[in-house]
């Protein structure tokens, strides 16, 4: 019993670190930042992805009065500029709501006592439009993905069980990629592009190639470890590649 709960919590622990590392390194990653005026914070976060059905909405909070801004947006080779309201903890703007897939660039500029700031200084971020996407279907991807590597991991430290439940485990995430693939991931593409009641999406739209290469190299590496085939080097090899996969996606 205490060898499973070590193995387990080694495998959750694992999960939990591989996460982080793609969220904090992935592209859709959005910029944010603390900076003092006059020894006071001002935190910001500007998105680079935005899924809510309204207008894209943008807060900076600030711990001090007095500091005013704007939302400068690129559409179209087309600038166009939005003033901040002053909120109760900061400054609210917004930028109005574009069609799925559609593509923004934008900055903030704030000003306070004559002194400007530009975020980001240099450069504009680039805005992508999704469409909404309803919380059980996200939390149903979720599940799936993160248990699926979650599994995957813990058939690599079966190892250290002598293989006892490997059969068990391996059936496990290839029943979490097989469902994620074929129906669940379909169906959160037709959400974010906005399909849904509208058209009917291309299939490569719908589906994830790396998501079909992973369910498939579960498929086929159950074969080989239900004949006993190079059973350790089989699972090592195919949770590497799922890891490096999801990394990739």
């Amino acid at each position: 019993m205490k060898n499973q709960i070590i193995l387990w919590f080694s495998s959750i622990v694992l999960v939990f670190l591989i996460g982080y590392a793609k969220s904090v390194t992935n592209k859709d990653y959005p910029i944010t930042g603390t900076f003092g005026i006059e020894g006071r914070k001002v935190s910001y976060k500007l998105d680079r992805v935005w899924f809510d059905k309204t207008s894209y909405k943008n807060i900076i909070l600030c711990d001090i009065k007095g500091v005013e801004g704007k939302l400068i947006w690129i559409k179209s080779n087309v600038q166009y500029e939005d003033e901040f309201k002053e909120v109760d903890r900061g400054l609210t703007g917004e930028i109005p709501k574009l069609d799925p897939g559609q593509q923004i660039k934008y900055k903030v500029i704030l000003t306070y006592a004559d002194r400007r700031y530009e975020i980001p200084e240099k450069d504009f971020v680039n805005l992508t439009y999704w469409g909404n996407i309803p919380s059980p279907v996200k939390f149903l991807h979720f599940i799936l993905l993160y248990g699926g590597l979650l599994m995957s991991i813990r058939c690599v430290l079966e190892i250290f069980n002598k293989n006892k439940n490997l059969k068990k485990y391996i059936m496990i995430v290839c029943i979490f990629f097989i469902t994620l693939t074929i129906l669940v991931h379909p169906l959160y593409n037709s959400y974010k592009f906005g399909a849904i009641n509208k058209n009917i999406p291309n299939i490569l739209e719908l589906l994830e190639p790396f998501y079909l290469v992973i369910m498939l190299l579960w498929v086929l590496g159950t074969v080989f470890i239900f004949h006993k085939k190079y059973t350790i080097s089989v699972t090592i090899l195919i949770t590497s590649a799922t890891i490096l996969l999801y990394f990739i996606l």
